[in-house]
This record gives structure tokens, sequence and C-alpha cells, in this order.
């Protein structure tokens, strides 16, 4: 028999955005060699970065930076991919590797805050021992998702910004994005 967690009877917020630095309507930012397309979700943004140019790139993972509304900056990490990089550390030590995104390709996922175990970690800089199924619930959102972890409702007006880098042959590029958060509201699950 299995009994609902504390917290999730609650319904959750849903956070509407603007993309204000640089500005753009559609979320939506391009420039003549890549692509990024934002979709807000639950508690994290979904990305895109589509490679236009002719050449590959690298989306420098390690290097990628989350600063929240309250200022702190964090690592994060990208896509789907937070619990094999989490199990590579563990058995490995293995840390961030870059993504290579192919011409005319994309690469895309949620943005997470990284707090697993290492370098620019949350939660501390050793390496400790997690088991698989400890792994899968280190997936932390960038905003609360339900009032049992914040006040979603407090950050409408508020600010947050990415930071993606991408490596281009022999030089790499900061790709900065401002948001405004310009609407939460509290969604009826049913």
């Amino acid at each position: 028999m299995l009994l609902p967690l504390a917290g999730c009877a609650q319904s959750p917020y849903h956070y509407s955005f603007l993309l204000i630095d640089p500005y753009v309507k559609n979320l939506k930012y391009e420039d003549g060699d890549i692509s990024f397309q934002f979709i807000p979700t639950a508690e994290h943004i979904w990305v895109s970065i589509y490679n236009k140019s002719e050449n590959s790139v690298d989306f420098i993972s390690d290097k990628a930076e989350y600063i929240d509304p309250w200022g702190a900056t964090h690592n994060i990490l990208f896509g789907w991919m937070f619990a094999s990089v989490m199990k590579d550390f563990v058995s490995n030590g293995l840390y961030l590797n870059s993504i290579r995104i192919d011409p005319e390709s994309a690469s895309e996922g949620n943005i997470w805050i990284n707090i697993w175990p290492g370098p620019g970690a949350d939660i501390g800089d050793s390496r400790v021992t997690i088991t698989d199924t400890s792994i899968e619930y280190l997936d932390h959102g960038m905003l609360p998702e339900y009032p049992h972890q914040g006040n979603g409702t407090g950050l409408k007006d508020t600010t947050f910004s990415l930071i993606l880098p991408i490596e281009y042959s022999g030089y790499m590029k900061d790709y900065e994005f401002t948001f405004m958060i310009t609407d939460v509201e509290i969604t009826d699950r049913k």
C-alpha cells in the first residue's frame, strides 16, 4: 500500500515568464549561429538549443548557471540526464561533460538545479554513496512547485537569469537571459 506524501494533495503553481533581456515576445532568441526556445513548466523551464551553423557546437554544461530570484547562483543540469550524470559521478567520479550539438540539430530538455554531490553542487563538495533510487529524487526544480516548497505567489514580478555557455570552434560565448515572472497561478488538480 502506498501512502501519499505530505504536500502531494496541494495544487501546484503555474508560472508565466517574459524574457526581458534580451527582450523577445515569444520566449525565442536567435542569432546567426544558434537559437534558444524557452517554455515554462511547473517548477522549471524547458529549453531547446538549436545549432543553425554549419559546424558542431558544444553546450558547456559545467559552466551553465541559474541565478534565482533571491540572487543566489546555482550550477545546473540540462535535459533528462540528471540521473545518469549522478550515477556516473557516484560510480566513476565523472563530472559533467559538454553536450555536442551537430549542425542543424537541437538539444533540449528541462533546466534543473544541480544538487548532486560534487564540485559546484548545492549540497557540498564531497563524494557520497547514493543509491539509484535516491538519485531519481535529486532532480531539483528552479522554482517552488507546491506551497510547502516555498511561496511561489510571492515571486510574481521578480526576475531570474540563465547563463548558457556555447563553445564554437576555438571560442566560447556566454548567452545570458533574464526572465521576469509575470504571473503565478495555483492550478486545480482534478
